[in-house]
């Protein structure tokens, strides 16, 4: 609302310079100006994902990497036909400065607005035939998850490569969900994978989507995401 008040202001200025000078019409303006812009490893961004757990970490690039195929002891990889669980593997931060919904997509199905058909689509980890997971908040681990299906929302990437946040109904408010992250706040993230027998992962379906969104800012109506 305030920004709104703000560029009404400037419009009535605006026309008020013009009856004193006169039309004040133009044809055409180029102004430029500085942009401060950085850009921060996952640790040190705006929506800040940290490696907590002994399967994450952070690689050269900043970026955060999930390895479910190897450890220090000789293993390489998961138990076939089993529910394998890796609590607080990693977190998310909102260092932002407003209140934001998380989701976390595993599968393309559920990650992209049209799906897995989506232009702009990528493979997932849970594309696999045979394996399956499932991604929920460590404080509230028998809750409905992370997913990016919500009781009162959907989160999915538009064919823009922008979050959309799209509400199951018209009167769907989010103060009280337990997606919802204030600023300083953190999110503890479990990860559950089920294999069943024989299951092999291809090189391509290594991948999840964090999305984070303001909670006001349906896409519908012109809103923003990360």
């Amino acid at each position: 609302m305030q920004r709104r008040k703000f560029i009404a202001g400037v419009g009535s200025l605006a026309a008020g310079a013009a009856a004193v000078t006169g039309t004040g019409a133009f044809t055409s303006v180029q102004a430029q100006r500085a942009v401060d812009v950085q850009v921060a490893s996952d640790a040190n961004a705006y929506l800040s994902l940290q490696a907590t757990g002994d399967r994450a970490k952070t690689d050269s690039n900043g970026q955060l990497k999930l390895d479910l195929a190897s450890s220090n002891n000789g293993a390489q990889g998961l138990n076939p036909d089993a529910r394998t669980a890796f609590t607080d593997i990693f977190t998310i931060r909102n260092q932002g400065d407003n209140d934001v919904l998380l989701a976390v997509g595993t599968s393309a199905d559920n990650v992209y607005v049209n799906g897995a058909g989506q232009s702009n689509s990528k493979p997932h980890l849970a594309d696999t035939s045979g394996l399956s997971t499932f991604v929920y908040d460590e404080e509230n681990g028998t809750g409905p998850g992370l997913g990016p299906e919500a009781d009162n929302f959907t989160m999915g990437i538009d064919s823009g490569g922008r979050v959309d946040l799209e509400k199951k109904f018209e009167s769907a408010t989010f103060q009280d969900s337990d997606r919802l992250v204030t600023p300083g706040e953190s999110v503890s993230v479990d990860l559950s994978v089920i294999t069943e027998d024989n299951v092999s992962v291809p090189a391509s379906n290594k991948r999840i989507t964090v999305m984070a969104v303001e909670p006001g800012s349906d896409r519908a109506n012109g809103g923003n995401g990360t």
